[in-house]
Order: C-alpha cells, then structure tokens, then sequence
C-alpha cells in the first residue's frame, strides 16, 4: 500500500535541486518512495538576491501491513 506524505526541501541552486533533496531525505530515512510531486515553490530574498529555494513534495511511500488505515492511499 502506498500513502501520500508531503515534506519540505531546499536548495540555494534552485527548485529542481530542493525537489531532489527532499526526496533524498525521505530515502535516506528509510522509506521507500515510489513517485513525487512538486505542489508548492516558493524561495527567499535576503541582502538583494535570492538566497534559498523551498518546495513542498507529495511523495507517495510504502506501508506496512501493520500501517493500513481507512483513508489511506
């Protein structure tokens, strides 16, 4: 079975590379991932330039047996 999670990932060399470290992060955890989606991008502006790129990354995961819940995925 598969749940949706959302996490957050960032980058100071753009959206792609945030994308890319969240889903890493969520690997590097232990889950297992088996596709994304990029719902929201945003960044911030510090001292005149852009200095951090921010996403929000559906990432739908593997569950247990022991996991299934009504309303899951």
């Amino acid at each position: 079975m598969l749940e949706m999670i959302e996490v957050i990932g960032t980058s100071p060399i753009g959206f792609s590379e945030a994308a890319k470290a969240a889903v890493d992060d969520l690997i590097r955890s232990g889950r297992k991932a088996h596709f994304f989606q990029v719902v929201e991008q945003r960044g911030s502006v510090r001292d005149g330039g852009v200095k951090e790129y921010q996403v929000i990354v559906k990432v739908a995961v593997e569950i247990h047996n022991d996991e299934n819940r009504p309303g899951r995925i």
